[in-house]
């Protein structure tokens, strides 16, 4: 029996494949040697493409860079969502979402977005592009966090700060572990943060000012 010969790809289905190509290859690189030498030759050469397959995608390499910046938002929003829409089985749910949260910040996708921000400091063009994109994406990690009611023990007006709290602290301790490892003190950190929570809302939050 002869076989059965697979349906061609249409033309959007073949430039949605190269994109996909470049865009995983853009994270990687990104996330190993960092924003500066992520250059266009470093992205060609890990997706298995050449630069002229790239500019058919993408006039400049900001364009992909910006598109790089989307896909790690949309991967890391799924991730956070599934997440947080599991944590009503847990016995521990905070315990569970900190330690989640911890994980996603050493993930190479929040590595290589933190090397997209520091780029974004000085390249102003990159920085307008990339607000509203974070705009969007932190709102809907705060939207999900406020439906399924985890932080529902504090204050509605410090539920987004926390939130940014312990994002900002898992997101530092990740850039530091990188050279410094201290899983004791990190499992120190893990419970002291848990506790101070815990007090937090036993006092129904801070008093009005």
């Amino acid at each position: 029996m002869s076989e059965v010969s697979r349906p061609r790809r249409t033309q959007q289905e073949r430039r949605m494949a190269t994109v996909a190509k470049l865009v995983d290859a853009t994270i990687a690189a990104i996330g190993e040697v960092g924003y500066q030498r992520t250059t266009v030759q470093e992205i060609c050469g890990r997706a298995g493409l050449s630069a002229g397959a790239m500019f058919r995608q993408f006039d400049t390499r900001l364009d992909l860079i910006v598109r790089t910046a989307e896909e790690v938002f949309a991967r890391q929003l799924v991730g956070y969502t599934a997440t947080m829409e599991h944590l009503g089985a847990q016995d521990n749910p905070i315990d569970v979402a900190l330690r989640f949260l911890r994980g996603a910040q050493r993930s190479n996708l929040s590595h290589a977005l933190r090397e997209i921000y520091l780029a974004a400091r000085s390249d102003a063009e990159l920085r307008e592009r990339l607000a509203p994109i974070a705009e969007n994406y932190y709102r809907e990690i705060v939207a999900t966090l406020e439906r399924i009611g985890l932080l529902a023990d504090y204050p509605a007006r410090v539920r987004e700060p926390l939130f940014f709290l312990l994002l900002h602290v898992f997101s530092g301790e990740a850039v530091v572990r990188g050279v410094y490892q201290r899983p004791d003190l990190d499992e120190s950190v893990l419970r002291l943060v848990e506790d101070m929570l815990a007090v937090y809302a036993a006092h129904g939050g801070a008093p009005e000012v």
